[in-house]
């Protein structure tokens, strides 16, 4: 049985510090990765994302769009 991962960012505002500090990279490190990650699904700086703690990024429907740790 797969666990599922806490959502930790799922506002329209860019992710804080605090959101870095739990992936335990730097915040700079997660900008540039969730530029890469929105980029390849055409998704703006406004579009909503979620933030799982295991890195996986979520678009607002749901669908898997990429992985933090995957960009780095």
């Amino acid at each position: 049985m797969a666990t599922l991962s806490r959502v930790i960012w799922n506002k329209i505002r860019n992710p804080t510090k605090w959101v870095s500090e739990q992936l335990g990279i730097e915040r700079w490190q997660l900008r540039k990765a969730l530029h890469k990650i929105k980029a390849r699904n055409n998704l703006g700086s406004t579009d909503r994302i979620e933030i799982y703690e295991d890195g996986n990024v979520r678009d607002e429907f749901g669908e898997h769009i990429g992985n933090v740790f995957d960009e780095i």
